[in-house]
């Protein structure tokens, strides 16, 4: 991709991530000015929810932009990095791995499935050479309801992104999503204080910068070439 291109899909990243921030600022300063402590716990657990709302958000935004240059950049499986030719085929994978139910009139017939299956995604794997692949952006970008930091690291890695990056904040994404589930299922908790949400919010946005670095310097440098 060309310089400029590099340029616009992180100017989309930062534009995005910067509206994310201010929203969670102001409803932390909002909450700190609260005299009452009910109310004030009342927007801590409405901001903890807010702030993972917005990780799920950003990265599932951030990973997007760089679907969108892959598809844009008219490429050939044999062009692209071989997770992400491997993506390009995760329905048929899918269909590949899950069992048939048997037959009970017939309980042989798996094995001439099978062979039926091996066929069909024969032809698939044939079928996509010499064409132009197209991610589903949808497959490689799900947070499966919760984004967890593993889910995190098997969408970098669908993508051929370099998932190293992302490690040092493990423990701050599973703690915040842990909070976020306790909160939606109703339950009871010690809010964080003060300072530790201060310091959970930094380390979650801190992720979201390692994010856009991830995707800037992929498009600039045709990460996604093989």
């Amino acid at each position: 991709m060309s310089a400029s291109d590099a340029v616009i899909v992180r100017a989309a990243l930062e534009g995005d991530l910067t509206w994310r921030r201010d929203e969670v600022r102001q409803l932390r300063n909002l909450q700190s000015s609260s005299a009452e402590g009910g109310v004030r716990d009342s927007l801590r657990r409405a901001l903890l929810v807010m702030l993972y709302a917005h990780v799920e958000g950003y990265a599932k935004f951030s990973l997007e932009q760089y679907v969108d240059v892959i598809n844009r950049a008219n490429l050939q499986v044999s062009q692209v990095k071989w997770e992400i030719g491997a993506a390009c085929l995760a329905e048929k994978f899918k269909n590949y791995r899950s069992s048939d139910p048997s037959d009970p009139a017939d309980p042989t017939s798996t094995k001439a499935k099978q062979v039926l299956k091996d066929a069909n995604f024969l032809a698939h794997l044939l079928e996509i050479q010499g064409k132009d692949i197209f991610l589903e952006a949808d497959h490689v970008t799900s947070a499966d309801s919760n984004l967890s930091p593993s889910v995190l690291r098997r969408n970098l890695r669908l993508l051929a992104l370099d998932e190293s990056g992302v490690h040092k904040f493990t423990s701050a994404l599973d703690g915040l999503l842990k909070l976020r589930n306790n909160i939606a299922h109703g339950e009871r908790l010690n809010l964080p204080s003060d300072p530790s949400f201060l310091k959970l919010e930094e380390r979650i946005f801190a992720l979201c910068d390692q994010l856009t670095l991830i995707v800037y310097q992929a498009v600039r440098d045709d990460l996604f070439r093989r």
